[in-house]
């Protein structure tokens, strides 16, 4: 290039006005060819991908946890929806599901529920996590981690109220406190609202930056399904009578009964039904008072 320039400075010093015009037609030419390689790239760049983070205790994962995470699909507020299982919860001793099983069933969920290219997705980030990661730190983390995708958050519209009193405080080794986390957290996240049946939400300030997945999926023609189905009822509904179940087995004297878990059909895919008896999830005295689902 720099021969270039060079030689056709020489042809200017020695070609006189005919020189001049054609060297100005040449570096017309490069600004052209230098706009369009720069347009080129622009509409070769992929445009950036947003992913709603689903979170909560998926104690177990229900039908209706898939229902919606399908509708903020369909609501096109986002490409791919990533359900997220909380860590331990030292706030809630009584989620003692632990989490690789509540991960495990996600998995289960999503895998048997899903074709394999729809955007529903179960994010671990939290299993390696010594508790359950704070919302606002999650969030950051993941747009640290992803800096390509634009994070949204995806949580009931009943808990728009609370979200300014979430905390965040320091887990050393892991992450760092968060100074005023709950306002910090409300002004500065993207929120997709679900709303619940029975929730009423007037009078109740708003973030800044909000969309409700029902409004979105209205503007398309369509009316969001909704349900009242809860983790609570699956627990209570798989909780079999005391000695009838040990580890997922149940006694010779209970076999010409009625699964005790036959309740639960319809409610949560099989594949989780299945785990849930296998390991004997919620018998007595493993885990099956529970807690609700609620990101933090």
């Amino acid at each position: 290039a720099k021969m270039l320039r060079a030689s056709r400075l020489a042809a200017v010093a020695g070609g006189g006005a005919a020189a001049c015009s054609a060297l100005a037609l040449s570096q017309r030419d490069d600004h052209a060819q230098t706009r369009l390689a720069s347009t080129e790239r622009l509409l070769h760049q992929p445009p950036r991908k947003r992913i709603a983070i689903y979170g909560g205790s998926f104690n177990p994962i229900t039908n209706a946890h898939l229902n919606v995470a399908a509708e903020i699909m369909h609501s096109k507020l986002a490409d791919e929806v990533w359900i997220t299982p909380c860590g331990v919860r030292p706030d809630k001793p009584s989620l003692k599901t632990s989490m690789i099983h509540r991960l495990v069933m996600c998995h289960l969920a999503v895998d048997t529920t899903f074709g394999s290219r729809f955007g529903v997705k179960v994010c671990d980030c939290e299993a390696d996590k010594p508790r359950a990661m704070p919302s606002i730190v999650l969030m950051r983390q993941l747009a640290e981690k992803y800096p390509e995708a634009d994070f949204v958050f995806a949580c009931g519209s009943d808990q728009i109220s609370e979200v300014r009193s979430w905390p965040a405080e320091a887990e050393p080794g892991f992450w760092d406190a968060v100074g005023d986390p709950g306002e910090t957290f409300f002004s500065e996240t993207h929120f997709l609202l679900i709303d619940r049946p029975g929730a009423s939400i007037d009078g109740l300030e708003m973030p800044p930056n909000t969309q409700f997945v029902a409004d979105a999926l209205k503007a398309r023609g369509s009316t969001m399904i909704e349900t009242e189905l809860s983790s609570t009822e699956v627990r209570k509904r798989v909780t079999p009578p005391d000695d009838e179940v040990r580890f997922g087995l149940r006694n010779a004297e209970s076999s010409r009964e009625r699964a005790w878990y036959d309740e639960a059909e319809g409610l949560v895919p099989p594949s989780v039904l299945g785990h849930i008896v296998r390991y004997g999830l919620y018998a007595h005295g493993h885990g099956a008072e529970g807690v609700d689902d609620e990101a933090t």
